[in-house]
């Protein structure tokens, strides 16, 4: 069990954790950690696969806070995308982007649906380096950045998946996001990609609307409950 101050939002009083079964002694556990960290209640990750995680939780005074969509592609079945309607590069093709790539990730990520006030120290690293530069993709409007969206690859199984998008926010509804995933799509289809995995938060109802017209299939929803800890007393 891994017990973490949450991802970019370090400064709320809540430990980040995934359950996929649950008791009291687990629950307790990660408490026991959590408070070890200096917080005072959890953020709790969970899957709709296991409906009695949530069931849980919310008996001891948990609230949903975000869900999540997971869909794939196949992508041999998917068919050619269209051209796009934006101009797009890759980030190997514009390094020089860099500082407005960061920009926009600094606004992006905490107008996330349940991420305002997010933070991204480190995201040189781990929001743009650490990916392959080639599946990293830039869309323009006369040298100005108005969003981007990478590939990635989950190195234990696999498993391609649809990493961080982001679009400037004087260019949502434009039609950015499907101009990036298209792009992707046909990235996927000359690097023999079998299949494409994303998640979207179910109140971004663009993208979900979206996906379904590029033949993304639901999988299942994943599920963040925050609620609190008990007390020490109360915990033994």
């Amino acid at each position: 069990m891994q017990v973490i101050p949450i991802p970019g939002l370090e400064h709320l009083p809540y430990a980040e954790v995934w359950f996929h079964e649950i008791d009291d002694a687990r629950w307790h556990e990660a408490c026991a950690a959590a408070r070890a960290l200096g917080k005072t209640g959890l953020e709790v990750w969970t899957t709709d696969r296991t409906p009695e995680v949530a069931a849980f939780l919310e008996a001891r005074g948990y609230e949903e806070v975000r869900r999540y969509v997971i869909s794939a592609l196949d992508v041999a079945a998917a068919p050619d995308p269209e051209p796009p309607a934006f101009e797009l590069v890759t980030f190997a093709e514009r390094p020089d982007l860099e500082p407005q790539l960061h920009e926009l990730a600094r606004l992006a990520y905490a107008d996330q649906p349940g991420r305002a006030g997010s933070v991204i120290d480190g995201w040189h690293d781990w929001g743009l380096r650490r990916h392959e530069a080639e599946a990293y993709f830039v869309a323009l409007d006369g040298g100005h950045v108005l969003g981007y969206g990478y590939l990635e690859q989950n190195e234990e199984t696999g498993v391609w998946s649809h990493g961080f998008m982001a679009v400037a926010r004087e260019a949502r509804g434009r039609g950015v996001a499907g101009a990036i995933k298209r792009a992707q799509i046909a990235y996927a289809k000359a690097h023999g990609i079998a299949s494409l995995r994303t998640a979207n938060e179910t109140r971004l109802e663009s993208m979900l609307a979206l996906n379904r017209r590029l033949g993304y299939e639901p999988l299942y929803e994943e599920i963040i409950l925050r609620g609190p800890c008990p007390s020490r007393t109360d915990a033994g």
